[in-house]
């Protein structure tokens, strides 16, 4: 009678066991398919710190929109931004380098992904120097330095939001200031986006969500 009541728990031990393990395994599934869909297409690493952005943030950024409204977005931990060499196709296929930084931003209402672009490598220490924001370069030519003196050196930089991600924005025109140091490398962002006046009027811009203007600062390892 006692090694059937000590077989019974040992099974009933087992039933048990096997249904925890189950729904753990079930809850891990769900867990990782949502990080996989939470991430995709979604830089790494995620932002970092908490609260309302501050100076201690090294990227710190401001988006003013056309209704009057502001949004602060930014990430503790210092981002990299290293300068990534590409393959430019054509008749003469050729190799040329660009600083890239792209990474994921808090804020009060939702996350956001910060990319820049730069048309040329980034030496590891450099004197300040101010590039135009111009989202139509695609691919720049092999340069040594600022490819175009007449105009000067190009940047781009979008702006992406997320919870849920949308089409990203990218200032038409505005700023890019850089300078370096032993491979640290500071930039201030001055954009302004093509939206036109907010009117009450009319329909909102398409991307509704999308900023008139972006200010702001950065500080990334190379």
């Amino acid at each position: 009678m006692v090694a059937a009541l000590n077989r019974h728990r040992l099974a009933v031990a087992i039933v048990a066991g096997s249904v925890v393990t189950v729904v753990l395994l079930g809850a891990g599934a769900v867990w990782l398919a949502f990080y996989v869909a939470d991430n995709i297409g979604a830089p790494g690493p995620g932002a970092t710190g908490s609260g309302p952005c501050t100076s201690a943030d090294s990227v710190n950024v401001e988006m003013a929109f056309a209704d009057g409204h502001t949004v602060h977005a930014c990430t503790r931990d210092r981002p990299s931004c290293p300068n990534h060499t590409v393959t430019v196709g054509g008749p003469n296929t050729t190799s040329i380098s660009q600083l890239t930084l792209s990474n994921q931003l808090r804020s009060s209402s939702r996350r956001y992904i910060l990319f820049i672009r730069t048309e040329f490598a980034v030496p590891s220490t450099a004197g300040e120097q101010t590039l135009r924001l111009d989202p139509s370069f695609e691919m720049p030519g092999p340069v040594s330095g600022p490819p175009d003196a007449g105009t000067g050196p190009r940047a781009e930089v979008q702006i992406t939001p997320r919870d849920p991600q949308v089409d990203g924005a990218m200032p038409q025109s505005g700023t890019l200031t850089l300078s370096s140091s032993h491979g640290v490398v500071q930039g201030r962002i001055d954009g302004t986006f093509n939206l036109g006046p907010f009117r009450s009027d009319r329909p909102q811009p398409s991307p509704f969500w999308s900023p008139a203007k972006i200010t702001g600062t950065f500080t990334c390892n190379e």
